[in-house]
């Protein structure tokens, strides 16, 4: 795999990130924020990236949007110094400018990796979530894009924060959902929030809020997709059930057309999540159809 950033005329020019005024609280801030195993090849990258004197914002957003637990700590960070009644930053891009090269780079120092954290079954089962959150957040990003009521990009990092308490359960299972809870609502909106909560929460509601509908659905597709053998029916069942609660206009035939679209991108994000680099995957993804 190649590491270093590729030569290639940018969309939009590198942005200087300036050190925080006060470094100290930086610091302090960084050592405080909860922070969980990264992939190996996200925190070599960004590490490279933030060397540079100004930061490729589209690199270097796509190196934290293929990984949950560096996206939450980018989050985290740029959202230490929100007032009462701010909204907070989920633009991973703007987080990046938000957190400050210093206090990233002492995330990333930080962080251990996800290879070396415990025993091989923890390291494998922290693997696969990572892998299972990047191909969940595409397939919601492409859900979001054909269906409406929902931002993509919103969408796709939702979908990438949904097994965010799985991952905190397995590294710290000290820390319960209620303790997690305050670190989530500061770094992220209440829909995210909440959607990351609820996928576990067993309710028989249709849920209304299209944020956590389109996570539910693409969760679904993740799993349908693992059982190829009875993938028609899974599909079909998932088309006429009650997540389209947000999308009632929508036939059983559109769902199961876009249903079908998702499979496709699954099996192509699984397929090239590790193949090919971030920056193409993340730009393949933003074209319609550019996975195919």
């Amino acid at each position: 795999m190649n590491l270093a950033a590729p030569a290639r005329p940018l969309a939009r020019p590198p942005v200087a990130i300036q050190s925080e005024v006060d470094s100290n609280a930086s610091s302090r801030y960084a050592q405080s924020a909860l922070v969980l195993p990264l992939l190996t090849r996200s925190l070599s990258l960004l590490t490279l990236l933030l060397q540079d004197s100004a930061v490729d914002l589209e690199l270097a957003g796509a190196v934290i949007g293929l990984d949950p637990a560096l996206a939450f700590g980018t989050l985290q960070l740029a959202n230490r110094d929100r007032g009462e009644g701010e909204d907070p930053i989920w633009q991973i891009p703007l987080a990046v400018v938000a957190a400050g090269r210093e206090a990233l780079q002492q995330l990333l120092q930080r962080a251990p990796r996800i290879e070396c954290s415990g025993h091989m079954g923890k390291q494998t089962r922290l693997c696969r979530l990572a892998s299972h959150a990047a191909a969940r957040a595409s397939v919601a990003h492409l859900l979001a894009r054909e269906l409406g009521n929902c931002i993509p990009r919103k969408a796709y990092l939702s979908g990438l924060l949904l097994d965010l308490p799985a991952m905190v359960r397995l590294v710290t299972p000290e820390i319960s959902p209620a303790a997690l809870l305050p670190a989530m609502c500061r770094a992220l909106p209440a829909a995210m929030v909440r959607a990351a909560m609820g996928l576990a929460d067993d309710d028989q509601e249709p849920p209304r809020d299209p944020l956590l509908a389109i996570g539910l659905i693409a969760d679904a597709v993740l799993g349908a997709v693992a059982e190829p053998s009875s993938l028609p029916a899974a599909l079909e069942e998932l088309a006429a059930g009650p997540l389209w609660h947000c999308w009632q206009a929508s036939s059983a035939e559109q769902r199961t057309f876009l249903l079908e679209q998702c499979c496709q991108l699954t099996t192509w994000a699984r397929a090239n999540l590790e193949d090919i680099d971030p920056w193409e995957f993340m730009a393949r993804l933003e074209r319609r159809n550019g996975w195919e």
